[in-house]
């Protein structure tokens, strides 16, 4: 079954821009959270997931990809209550 969002994260307004994710309980390193982009015809397009997390030069998850799809799992074990940070390289910030 799709969801938007991990049961365990959540959006809520964010002090670095507009809205972002946030962890509802504690999520340990190398967890995979989900679809965050497709490539499709060489237009990317992104999920709820993709969309929410916000960028930092000093970021808790990486995305990586599989088959034109992009895939979100942290590097570094994160705190419930804590903002997830994706380094962008799709967009300029």
């Amino acid at each position: 079954m799709y969801l938007a969002l991990p049961q365990n994260l959540h959006i809520k307004d964010s002090n670095i821009a507009g809205q972002g994710l946030f962890a509802r309980s504690n999520i340990p390193m190398g967890e995979e959270l989900g679809l965050s982009h497709l490539l499709i015809n060489e237009e990317i397009f992104r999920t709820p997931l993709g969309g929410f997390i916000n960028h930092s030069d000093n970021p808790n998850c990486e995305k990586w990809p599989e088959n034109k799809r992009y895939y979100i799992r942290t590097i570094r074990p994160i705190k419930s209550g804590e903002e997830l940070f994706l380094k962008y390289t799709f967009y300029n910030v």
